[in-house]
């Protein structure tokens, strides 16, 4: 089959969403899963069956490793974004430095940006690295004016 040989190059897109061709339905492969557990999702696929038996689980294996890593950069955008709008909401919040965690979170815990922040322990590490930002702020402007006077 001469469209065999051709095909591998592109063959990475039987197993990723197909732009061009809206009608070919997409079989939904996750990242971190086996061929064994994904190889149903994809026998009846036409680009499947475009490949020999040992281009498709070499494909398969590379689709997977660049999965993976996408996943894991989205991932970590989303982190970040998420941490950049928590130190917003920090910064627009007036704190003092004796502010507590408890008390911000009661205050502020509806807001979407608190929320971005999923896991409680990021959002107290985020929040007492703020507030040692301010506690280091007002002791230096209290230095700053002792030595004014």
């Amino acid at each position: 089959n001469p469209a065999q040989g051709s095909s591998a190059g592109s063959a990475l897109g039987t197993f990723a969403p197909c732009p061009s061709s809206p009608n070919v339905s997409v079989p939904q492969v996750s990242a971190f899963s086996t061929w064994e557990k994904e190889l149903h999702k994809m026998v009846f696929d036409p680009r499947y069956l475009l490949l020999n038996p040992e281009e498709r689980k070499q494909i398969f294996e590379q689709f997977v490793k660049t999965r993976v890593r996408e996943e894991y950069k989205e991932k970590k955008n989303k982190l970040l974004l998420a941490k950049e709008e928590f130190k917003k909401l920090l910064e627009e919040s007036k704190l003092s430095p004796r502010t507590t965690f408890k008390e911000f979170a009661e205050k502020h815990g509806r807001d979407q940006r608190f929320r971005l922040v999923q896991k409680k322990k990021d959002q107290e590490h985020f929040f007492n690295q703020f507030i040692l930002i301010l506690k280091k702020r007002d002791k230096e402007n209290r230095i700053r004016l002792r030595k004014m006077r």
